[in-house]
Formats: structure tokens, C-alpha cells, sequence
């Protein structure tokens, strides 16, 4: 779902030799040609009736920006008449410097499930690489409205992938790749394959705004918020917003081709999460907080038990509009987590001294998709991380695909400009005086645009390595 290039100081423009994770490739080549779709280009089909283990493929928990909100729009359909369902299916070319030349086919179906479901489904194949994934969202449980169900299942395989772990690079004696001293040369290829399954289980509290309705009914111009029964004027989880306890059992299991170990993880993912936002698929006021817990237990042949905590905080100020924006929003998110068992050991399946130490996509890394977007997936990564990010949403009057509609299946929404930095770093502890001391950063804007109600977005970040540039699905922060 993610494409990404990589340049240096004082060179000229060069694709990288890193492969991006196939899974966000899928999305972001998909979402960006729904962008740039002419009917010529796509068919929009008619409505029926360890840290020492393994190298890191995907950053984090795999996240569509899928809105479960019921939409009334200004110029749509009117309330109470049934929802349009829609599916639209698109083939793609696709080009990467190390893999080389390949292609995929995309879809996305609307209201075929229940009139707020989404499905979201790819596949892609280049030489000697391949991948399917496959997405639920904002499925509701059949006999308890109040649970909604959003699992993902991704396969794949695919060549000389970066990976910065371990400490046994001799190039590089005495260093752990990844650590936030670490060179960035100090990384290891291998050839790949990924398995993975998210049965992502959402339980929305009988609280605030989720007392009476489990899913906001919005009143949205051209995709920008007018009004609805969400949040963000005042901040009371019993009055304002809604609440939700996530629980995520989760197995994933790495396979390497190189005489590389092996790595699988196996558990669950626990979290309490405030949304307390006008409209979650674009916020321009109110608040998100979350706090999570991940735990494998080292059962069902895992490489390694260990635990996570995390948290995360998400605010917005609105400026309004100008002249030339529709909307103007400062977004700020602070986030950081922190693996307890870090430097616990134990004989794990026969092996001595195992290390209790999470992937780097489930514990404290940087760089990638979300989080210091200049670097290379999981570049840093360690016992703790935090990070700031500050963006300025730019949201334009300006819109030249607003009539490019595929015979009713694609809508383009709005198109926006965001300027953004970035600070933070990773240690060895979580040490608030450490966490703050020789801390990496980034500068960066991006171009985003929301399409039939998601958000997709191209960011072109900059740092001491060089540049990458990001595709994917939603705004950065937060992570739904």
C-alpha cells in the first residue's frame, strides 16, 4: 500500500533500493488511481440487486480510514432512502526499482453486507513477488449492534526486503542495527514471506454520544463537516463523543528464505479508545485518546512472549476558512510506547536466552508510513519511542476531479495541502530526560483527497538521511 522513493543530500532524485511493504502498496496504488480514475482507466461494475528475529514488512497494525459514519450529504440522497451500493473495481500497472515492472487489481464495495460496510480487497504480483489482501470494515455484529467487526488477512512473498535488527553486522561491531546512535547502513536483505491475521473487534461504550447511536449521523458539504451527533466541543466521554474497548486477537507469522530465523507472533491487542471529534474521516476540532496493551503469551509456537503499552494523544484547532481554503486545521498528535519485558529472557523453544522483545511493527519504531515519514520503515527502533507531530491541513477550495464521477461510483470529495514536521527518537528505557535528548526530525507536505469518504494521501517528508516519499490510506495519526 505504500510506495516509496528515496534520495539523498547534495544527489539527484533516485528510486530506492528498499522494498516498500506490499501490503501498503496495495492500498495506496489502488486509493490514488480511484484519485486519478477516468472512466477509461477503470471498470465501475453495475449494481446487482523480536527485535532480533525477523525483518519488519509493515509498520503497524494495517488501518484503512473507512468512515462508519451515516452520511446525509447537502446535494445526496435524502434521509431514509435506502443507501446506493456501489463497487468499483480497478487493474493497475505498477513499477518499483528493485522489483521491477508488475500488476494488480483493486476493489472496493460499499453497502453490499449492511448498508455501512465496506469491503476492500487486493492483489498484485511482479517477479518473483505476490500478494492478497483482504479487509471488512464497519461490519456490525447481527445480534449485538454494539459491537463492530473489522478483521484483515494479508499473504505474501517478496524479495530483498531492508531489515534493521540485531547486533550481528560485522560491519558494524559492538552496534544494534536500529537503535537511535545506529548507522544507517547497518541493515541486512532478505527474501520474505508474510502471513497474517486482525480480527479487529470494536465495542462501542453506552456512553456520551454512543449512548443512543452506535454510528454518528453527519451532515457533511462535499465532504467537510456541518453538523451531527459526533463531538469536540467539550471534552466529557460521559456527555461528548464516543468510547470504544478494542480487542484484537492477532497471529502473524514471517518466513525467511536466507538461513534467517523464522519468526511468528501470536496474542492480543487491548485498547480504550476516546473519540471525541466533529468527523472523524478529516477532524477539524475536539480530541482522540488512546491507551493500549499487547501481550503474547510465547503460546501456539511463538518466537518469544512479550508486552507493550502504549498511548496516544490527538488534538485539533480550527482556524476556518480563507480565501482560497474551504478549511484550515493545526493537527497535533503525541505518541509513545514502551516494551516492559524487554530485557527478560528465557529458553524458548530450545533456544537459551531468548529475549521477551516484540517485532519492530508491535513495538517502539520510527520511520515508515506514520511516524518520521523521511525514514525507512522501522529504521529506528527499541525498547521505547515517543514522537511529535504537527501538521497544518490546508483544505482547498480548488477541486478539478469534482466532476469525474464513473457513472456515480466515484466521488471525489476535496483536495488538501499539509505542511508537517516531525520530532522524536527511541531508547533503551522508557526515560522522559533520555526519550528528549538527540532526538531525529523531519520536515514535510503533502497532498491528500478524500474519495467516496476516505482519505488517501501522498506525503514527501525530508530528514539527515535523505527523503522518502509516503502512499497510504488516511491521515497519519491516529491510527484506527
Amino acid at each position: 500500500m505504500r510506495h516509496s522513493v528515496r534520495g539523498k543530500s547534495g544527489m539527484t532524485g533516485t528510486s530506492g533500493g528498499r522494498i516498500p511493504p506490499w501490503s501498503r502498496m496495495f492500498a495506496g496504488c489502488l486509493l490514488v488511481l480511484l484519485l486519478l480514475a477516468s472512466p477509461g482507466l477503470g471498470r465501475a461494475a453495475e449494481d446487482p440487486a523480536p527485535s532480533n528475529a525477523v525483518p519488519t514488512v509493515a509498520e503497524e497494525r494495517l488501518a484503512f480510514q473507512a468512515e462508519m459514519e451515516v452520511l446525509q450529504q447537502k446535494d445526496g440522497e435524502a434521509e431514509g432512502k435506502k443507501p446506493q451500493k456501489k463497487l468499483l473495481a480497478i487493474p493497475f500497472p505498477f513499477y518499483n526499482a528493485t522489483i521491477g515492472p508488475g500488476v494488480g487489481v483493486g476493489f472496493i464495495a460499499q453497502g453490499y453486507l449492511q448498508p455501512q460496510a465496506i469491503t476492500v480487497g487486493a492483489a498484485l504480483m511482479g517477479a518473483g513477488s505476490y500478494s492478497i489482501f483482504f479487509k471488512e470494515l464497519n461490519y456490525q455484529f447481527p445480534w449485538w449492534k454494539r459491537v463492530i467487526l473489522e478483521p484483515d488477512v494479508y499473504v505474501g512473498k517478496y524479495d530483498q526486503i531492508k531489515s534493521y535488527t540485531g547486533s550481528t553486522n560485522t560491519n558494524f561491531v559492538g552496534q544494534r542495527a536500529g537503535s537511535n546512535e545506529s548507522s544507517q547502513e547497518n541493515y541486512r536483505r532478505t527474501d520474505v514471506s508474510d502471513q497474517w491475521i486482525n480480527m479487529v473487534t470494536k465495542f462501542l461504550l453506552p456512553i456520551g454520544q454512543g449512548k443512543d447511536r452506535v454510528f454518528p449521523k453527519l451532515v457533511l458539504d462535499r465532504g467537510l463537516f456541518v453538523s451531527g451527533d459526533t463531538g469536540g466541543d467539550v471534552w466529557n466521554p460521559f456527555k461528548s463523543g464516543r468510547t470504544y474497548l478494542e480487542v484484537v486477537p492477532f497471529e502473524r507469522r514471517q518466513g525467511l528464505l536466507d538461513n534467517f530465523p523464522h519468526s511468528k507472533t501470536a496474542g492480543i491487542d487491548i485498547g480504550l479508545r476516546y473519540e471525541n471529534t466533529d468527523f472523524r474521516g478529516n477532524p477539524t476540532k475536539g480530541s482522540m485518546q488512546r491507551v493500549w496493551f499487547i501481550r503474547d503469551w510465547g503460546a501456539l509456537d511463538s518466537t518469544a512472549p512479550y508486552s507493550v503499552y502504549g498511548a496516544e494523544f490527538a488534538k485539533y484547532f480550527s482556524i476556518g476558512p480563507s480565501d482560497r481554503a474551504r478549511q484550515r486545521t493545526f493537527a497535533l498528535d503525541i505518541w509513545t510506547v514502551n516494551c516492559p519485558t524487554w530485557d527478560d529472557s528465557s529458553t524458548v523453544n530450545g533456544v537459551d536466552n531468548t529475549f521477551h522483545r516484540p517485532p519492530g511493527y508491535k513495538g517502539g519504531s520510527l520511520g515508515g508510513l506514520s511516524r518520521l515519514r523521511a525514514y525507512d520503515a522501522t529504521r529506528y527502533n527499541d525498547q521505547a519511542a515517543i514522537l511529535y507531530t504537527l501538521e497544518y491541513r490546508y483544505l482547498l477550495n480548488w477541486n478539478p476531479l469534482k466532476d469525474v464521477t464513473m457513472g456515480g461510483k466515484l466521488d471525489v470529495q476535496w483536495f488538501e495541502l499539509v505542511p508537517f514536521a516531525e520530532v522524536g527518537r527511541v531508547a533503551p528505557s522508557w526515560n522522559i530526560e533520555a526519550l528528549h535528548k538527540r532526538m531525529k526530525n523531519d520536515v514535510g507536505v503533502g497532498l491528500r483527497a478524500m474519495v467516496n469518504n476516505i482519505t488517501i494521501r501522498i506525503d514527501v517528508a525530508y530528514g539527515t538521511e535523505g527523503y522518502n516519499t509516503q502512499m497510504f490510506v488516511g491521515h497519519p495519526f491516529p491510527v484506527f
